[in-house]
C-alpha cells in the first residue's frame, strides 16, 4: 500500500510490506530518533529541528526519502532512499541503511524491494544505479537478490577522494 499526501511543504508518504513500514518522519517521533541517535541530540529540541530540517531538505533535493520502521514494535531500524546524482549524470541512485542490530534478517532487502518498487510504479524511473562499497558484500547480496545486473566499476569521489565502487543496475521493465 502506497499513502501519499502534502504537509506543508514535505511530501508525507508511506509504504508497508510484510514486516515493515516506510515512511518519512514526522514531529511526533522525537523521541524515537532520539533513541536511535543518542549521541547526536541534547535535547527533543535538536531531534526535531533534525526531523524538521531532514524532511525540508529531503522535500527539496531529494523528496524519495523513506526511513524503515518495524511494523509490530515501531522501532525505527534504518533509511532507504532515491536521488538524481548531478555528479553522476543525474543517474538515480538507490541508497539503504539499516542499523547494525537488525542487519542479516532480511530487513534491508525488503526494505529496498519496496523502494524500487515505489520507483518504477510510483516515480516512473527509467532504471536505478547502486553503488557498493567493496567492503560490504551484504549490501551486494541485497541488489543481487532483487534482480540488479553488475555494470562494472565506477569510480566516484566521496568525502574529496576518488573511491571506487561496484556499479549495478536495474532497468523498469512496467515502463512502455
Amino acid at each position: 500500500m502506497v499513502l501519499i499526501e502534502n504537509v506543508g511543504e514535505v511530501l508525507m508518504a508511506e509504504l508497508e510490506t510484510k514486516r515493515l513500514f516506510l515512511r518519512t518522519l514526522k514531529d511526533d517521533d522525537v523521541a524515537i530518533v532520539r533513541a536511535l541517535r543518542k549521541s547526536w541530540f541534547d535535547s527533543d529540541e535538536d531531534a526535531l529541528g533534525w526531523i524538521r530540517w531532514t524532511n525540508n531538505r529531503a522535500h527539496k533535493t531529494n523528496p524519495y526519502t523513506f526511513f524503515v520502521w518495524l511494523a509490530k514494535t515501531n522501532q525505527l531500524i534504518g533509511s532507504v532512499h532515491f536521488i538524481a546524482r548531478p555528479d553522476l549524470d543525474y543517474e538515480v541512485e538507490l541508497g539503504y541503511m539499516i542499523v547494525e542490530e537488525y542487519r542479516g534478517k532480511g530487513y534491508a532487502t525488503e526494505a529496498v524491494n519496496a523502494i524500487v518498487e515505489y520507483a518504477f510504479k510510483q516515480a516512473s524511473q527509467e532504471y536505478l544505479m547502486a553503488l557498493i562499497d567493496y567492503e560490504n558484500p551484504a549490501s551486494r547480496r541485497v541488489v543481487e537478490k532483487l534482480g540488479f545486473d553488475y555494470c562494472g566499476i565506477r569510480m566516484v569521489e566521496r568525502e574529496g577522494k576518488m573511491c571506487k565502487f561496484e556499479y549495478y543496475k536495474l532497468i523498469n521493465k512496467h515502463l512502455p
